[in-house]
């Protein structure tokens, strides 16, 4: 589709530059709040103040060159809520975040965070089960990545080679980690997307550990977990997600002691996240049950 003709806005209150930062510093706190203490504890309070600040932006008078940055800067806000709503199991109200969030992504042409919409898409398609889609929006996330910055490539190509994973296919898997990890090098900070700057190597080579782990791969999945242990100590969910991670390859290598102790690890760490997504994938690996996520 492309994108609108017509992004000023014609309302009664002056949208300022001041107004839209508040909007990015916000998304901003609360995407770090999310990461340390889960999405179940803060998304009210952060839709709330959505309500209250960003709706009148979006209802008021804005400069083409403002809207385009305003819209850009909601839009981030929706997928932070969507990202929450997901933690939370709450698929449904995710997936209207997601929307509302591809709507002003497409308004104004950003091909980044078309990317990153279709990446929600095919999480929530994976809780599901749905492996085709799942495909089909990670696949779409690479088509909308192509115009845009390099960090943007990586990660839509990881997310590609985790829904390889998820199919079963571990010779795609390892093609699109190639692509993930050359796309990442090529990554300068200048041409970084705010929106995006959480995307370090820790975390890229956490996402890619995953893959391969699902791929069945684990000597690669190894390599890559060592890589992802500079995790920084305040992305507390994440951290869990790698204890997770360890706790699978022990497990496929049939390893049960040092299984155990991964994921009593992961208990202990996660006793103050409120994650029911989180809490149920540990409950799954204690049980010894498939993890089945993306």
């Amino acid at each position: 589709m492309l994108p609108d003709a017509e992004l000023a806005g014609v309302g009664q209150q002056q949208v300022t530059a001041a107004d839209i930062e508040l909007l990015e510093l916000h998304t901003d706190l609360y995407g770090r709040l999310d990461a340390r203490h889960g999405g179940g504890r803060f998304r009210s309070v952060f839709a709330a103040f959505l309500d209250t600040h960003a709706t009148p932006l979006l209802r008021g008078s804005f400069s083409t060159r403002r809207g385009r940055r305003l819209y850009g800067s909601v839009a981030d806000a929706a997928l932070a809520l969507a990202n929450m709503a997901y933690d939370d199991r709450l698929p449904g109200l995710a997936q209207r975040y997601d929307l509302n969030a591809m709507r002003l992504a497409q308004a104004v042409g950003d091909r980044g965070r078309l990317a990153r919409c279709h990446i929600h898409q095919a999480r929530l398609a994976a809780l599901l089960g749905e492996r085709g889609e799942v495909l089909t929006h990670a696949r779409s996330a690479v088509v909308a990545a192509g115009g845009a910055p390099a960090l943007v490539k990586a990660y839509a190509a990881v997310s590609e080679a985790r829904s390889w994973a998820f199919s079963g296919n571990p010779e795609r898997t390892v093609s699109a980690v190639e692509r993930a990890r050359d796309a990442f090098s090529r990554a300068t900070a200048a041409s970084n997307p705010r929106w995006l700057l959480w995307l370090d190597r820790p975390e890229l080579e956490g996402q890619v550990a995953w893959a391969l782990t699902m791929a069945g791969l684990t000597t690669e999945a190894a390599k890559a977990l060592d890589a992802a242990m500079e995790m920084p100590g305040e992305r507390t969910r994440d951290n869990v997600e790698l204890l997770i991670t360890g706790a699978e390859l022990a497990r496929l290598r049939e390893d049960s002691v040092e299984c155990s102790m991964l994921l009593r690890r992961a208990v202990d760490a996660s006793r103050h996240v409120k994650s029911r997504r989180l809490a149920e994938r540990i409950a799954r690996a204690t049980s010894g049950e498939p993890l089945h996520d993306f």
